[in-house]
């Protein structure tokens, strides 16, 4: 049983949970993500078209768009190396044989079941910038894909196009009340982010059901299961890590500085999410 594990044992599989969820937040904030932004013709089909309904939406508080700053410039670009060596080196040929293995209607499938579960996330945070419209398009497409779809295993409800999955998170609520993002930063394993997304994280991790199930509050002894969060979060984005690197790729390889080239990316990324 993993709850008999020892304590070594269930450290290293933390460890390597928390190393596979990386760009998340989040999130939220993957390569996946930012090659789309790399790539004009990609963020135009990935930004949603302007609707009445959307122009009713609140607007949110201008933020600042100026550069942003980047006093930690020999640790983020340290780690900004460390990161390429550890995905593009030691995980790309354990991600290629995933996806050799694993084929891409199964891994849509667990990534779909997995953002049907933390839908929270994103129902909060749409509600938090007074965006009903959003809200209620998440609340919906959560009831439709947990049970037409299986408990989210099939997105049933992108044939609608008026319920397409959103990506809202706690960096961007900030964002919407005119907190700017703050300086530039590269975290070991979890990738590019800002003052602001990474405050954002801790919001996400709030909001996100795994916390309540899995808390480390209701730690009880060796028994307890509290370290199913992190590897359920591994997992998912271990699951998304082809796509991410394929992506990643796109963004790297024709940069002549691979280190600015991801950091605008990211920013240009995060600051197109805010708007929208």
């Amino acid at each position: 049983m993993i709850a008999a594990l020892p304590r070594k044992c269930i450290l290293i599989l933390l460890v390597l949970s928390v190393l596979a969820s990386t760009g998340c937040h989040h999130r939220n904030q993957t390569g996946k993500d930012i090659g789309k932004v790399a790539q004009p013709t990609a963020t135009a089909a990935q930004a949603p078209a302007v609707t009445p309904a959307a122009a009713e939406a609140p607007v949110p508080a201008e933020a600042s768009y100026g550069p942003v700053a980047d006093p930690l410039y020999h640790w983020n670009k340290f780690w900004f190396g460390f990161n390429h060596l550890f995905y593009s080196g030691l995980m790309r040929p354990i991600a290629v044989s995933y996806a050799f293995v694993v084929p891409k209607p199964v891994r849509s499938g667990l990534t779909n079941a997995y953002q049907n579960f933390i839908f929270p996330i994103r129902f909060l945070n749409a509600l938090l910038q007074m965006d009903f419209k959003k809200a209620s398009k998440e609340f919906g497409r959560f009831m439709l894909n947990s049970t037409l779809g299986i408990g989210g295993l099939v997105d049933v409800a992108k044939a609608d196009p008026n319920l397409a999955p959103g990506n809202e998170d706690f960096g961007q609520t900030l964002g919407f009340y005119g907190i700017g993002d703050g300086i530039y930063i590269v975290w070991p394993f979890l990738g590019p982010s800002t003052l602001r997304d990474t405050v954002g994280m801790a919001g996400d991790a709030v909001a996100n059901p795994l916390t309540w199930i899995f808390g480390p509050w209701s730690i009880g002894g060796e028994d307890n299961p509290w370290y199913w969060s992190y590897i359920i979060k591994g997992g998912d984005v271990f699951n998304n890590l082809p796509n991410r690197l394929e992506a990643y790729d796109s963004v790297v390889k024709p940069a002549v500085d691979p280190y600015t080239a991801v950091k605008d990316a990211y920013i240009q990324y995060r600051r197109n999410a805010i708007s929208q």
